[in-house]
């Protein structure tokens, strides 16, 4: 095989790998916001059930505190009926006592039902908090791999763009210009094999007479649809 067309093969293998490469490593930053998306929607639902049982337990507080004022002003009340000299004064003492009674009781009934809602947010919270922890660590773990994917990438990168930059040095400039032209213009890929009369860059037939001077290998021949470079590809046993 003509020297040229050896080295333009070793080329696009190295061309192939340091794009996989560049997409992989930009590829990084969405990899990482798509295993995020599930850690940050379980970290949502924790921070809304724990926040809807704070505000629970916050309005008990608030009820006991209110019924606690009441039954402390019915105390204070209870304690100064001695000192009450008219029946009218005490009918109106006894209805201002029955009031604060009844209100304590709708605070009471009020406690109730927040208690009632603290149990349902306790066990959701339970259930979101373990959810965000799962979702925690899954996320860690698949952000670890994906960073060292792309440290990986890096590293592998620099090495190809180094042996690529070399072999470039021993490829002739007007066939490494027609090689960079078709590769800028084909989806990054300009070398590609000839097999049982096809070219494998558009899978389309070539003339017998083309492929048989693609077979023989002794000058760079071209696809006449897709414009590649073409080499032989012999057939596997």
């Amino acid at each position: 095989m003509l020297k040229e067309l050896v080295l333009l093969k070793e080329m696009q293998a190295l061309d192939t790998r340091i794009i996989r490469l560049k997409t992989l490593i930009d590829n990084t930053p969405a990899a990482m916001n798509e295993y995020g998306r599930s850690f940050k929607d379980s970290q949502d639902e924790r921070q809304k059930k724990d926040t809807d049982l704070d505000k629970a337990l916050r309005q008990k507080r608030e009820f006991e505190q209110a019924a606690a004022d009441k039954s402390e002003k019915i105390k204070k009340l209870r304690s100064k009926s001695a000192d009450i000299k008219t029946n009218k004064e005490y009918q109106l003492h006894l209805k201002e006592v029955e009031q604060l009674e009844k209100e304590v009781r709708l605070i009471e009934d009020d406690i109730l039902i927040v208690m009632e809602q603290i149990e349902e947010f306790e066990k959701t919270s339970s259930v979101a908090n373990k959810k965000f922890e799962k979702e925690q660590v899954k996320y860690h773990e698949a952000v670890s791999v994906v960073k060292k994917d792309q440290d990986d990438a890096e590293k592998e990168l620099d090495v190809l763009l180094k042996q690529r930059g070399e072999l470039a040095k021993t490829i002739p400039k007007d066939v490494y210009n027609r090689y960079m032209h078709i590769l800028e213009r084909k989806n990054a890929l300009a070398v590609v094999a000839a097999k049982d009369e096809l070219c494998h860059g558009c899978f389309l037939n070539m003339p017998p007479q083309l492929f048989a001077e693609v077979m023989k290998g002794e000058k760079i021949n071209t696809c006449p649809q897709c414009g590649r470079m073409l080499y032989f590809e012999p057939e596997t046993p």
